[in-house]
């Protein structure tokens, strides 16, 4: 016998109002009816779901499964800011973007629970300020960024991996007032990144679902943005066309800040590096600067070590390459199996969440004004994965 929940009738549709979510979302989603849908989003209709209905309809909509009881005046949903869109899905625009408004309502909410807690806490928020750029030149804004951020090509070498990469360049941002964070539940064909400009903590979101390598580029990509005082959106990284030029230049700086190229022409020379190169040498050139082979590919023919038609030839390789692998995990996810990815709870937890965030959770922790439940409960891990995040993270400033 179902048990139906005596949810608030109006916060399923108010929350659907302010996240800008379709029922044609929330039916790809759920597999629900869109009329059974209809009838509950109706605060005049007496149906209600059942509370396994409920509980889904609230894991769709990224809101506690508590909040469908409350009253509409205690939930807080941030407006969705004006974005330049810079995305197209095989050459058209992207039409339902629920899944995407819901993401940045995430962000915006973590942003928030960052200066309101900091606040509390009395811990400083950084200022934000932008390096000096006065020319058009990528290479010119390239150096610009490194130089301010503090991104040293000797600590960009010691990285053992993508992933510490990735990280390093993160804290490097956000040691200069930049809140960067992780959403989830957003296929990257239609979001890799995007950056919303705010005078005091501007926001960079990186899809959680992209690989490492990946993660840094889109970093760097939406700095740009942001140092232009732009908010974006993005999901076409590497190889956009001549006809988005702000999406070319952004793409040049965060080429040439990330494999330098003077330094690629060292690590070619150092490393006997030839054409014709192999896609182990791209590899191992890749894993050299801690990104990705698409990135080596794109810096080789800008750099003009290879030609048009060889760097297509690389791409559409390595891109078979990608979409096996995704393929490969898509199915391990849905027999239940492990993947590479995600094999630690806690490190995942770090990756997404903000390292500022990270940091006032473990020092809320320690003087206790923050208990591990409520540290579970903010991360949406498990009680028992608490202990390994706090150690992890009390390794930051060891």
């Amino acid at each position: 016998m179902a048990i139906y929940a005596l949810i608030n009738k109006e916060v399923i549709p108010f929350v659907c109002a302010g996240k800008k979510v379709s029922v044609e979302f929330l039916h790809e989603r759920t597999n629900f009816q869109i009329d059974k849908l209809n009838q509950w989003l109706d605060v005049t209709d007496a149906s209600l779901p059942t509370i396994l209905q409920a509980k889904k309809l609230a894991k769709c909509l990224h809101i506690p499964f508590a909040g469908l009881y409350m009253n509409t005046g205690d939930i807080n949903i941030k407006a969705i800011p004006s974005i330049r869109n810079y995305r197209t899905l095989d050459g058209c625009p992207i039409v339902d973007d629920s899944g995407f408004n819901i993401a940045i309502c995430d962000v915006l909410q973590e942003r928030d629970f960052l200066l309101e807690e900091s606040s509390e806490l009395g811990i400083p928020v950084t200022p934000f300020s932008v390096p000096s750029c006065t020319t058009d030149n990528p290479i010119d804004w390239a150096y610009a960024i490194r130089q301010y951020y503090a991104i040293d090509i000797k600590d960009q070498y010691r990285c053992t991996s993508s992933r510490k990469f990735y990280l390093y360049l993160r804290e490097k941002l956000e040691q200069k007032g930049v809140f960067v964070q992780c959403f989830t539940d957003v296929p990257v064909e239609i979001v890799r990144g995007f950056a919303i400009y705010e005078h005091k903590l501007p926001i960079i979101g990186i899809n959680d679902d992209d690989r490492p390598p990946a993660k840094s580029f889109s970093l760097i990509h939406e700095l740009v943005h942001l140092i232009k005082r732009e908010s974006s959106v993005c999901n076409v990284m590497y190889n956009a066309t001549s006809s988005q030029k702000e999406e070319v230049f952004c793409n040049a700086v965060a080429g040439e800040l990330l494999v330098p190229k003077d330094a690629l022409m060292i690590v070619l020379r150092n490393g006997g590096y030839n054409k014709p190169y192999t896609t182990d040498d791209i590899r191992l050139i890749a894993d050299r600067f801690s990104v990705s082979k698409e990135v080596i590919i794109r810096r080789l023919l800008d750099c003009g070590k290879i030609n048009d038609t060889e760097y297509q030839t690389y791409s559409d390789e390595f891109r078979r390459i990608i979409e096996k692998e995704r393929e490969e995990q898509r199915l391990a996810r849905k027999a239940g199996l492990q993947t590479g990815f995600g094999k630690s709870v806690s490190r995942d937890a770090i990756d997404r969440t903000s390292s500022a965030v990270c940091r006032m959770l473990y020092y809320g922790y320690g003087e206790e004004i923050y208990s591990k439940r409520d540290i579970a409960q903010h991360l949406d891990i498990a009680p028992k994965h608490v202990d390994k995040f706090l150690m992890e993270v009390s390794k930051w400033n060891s």
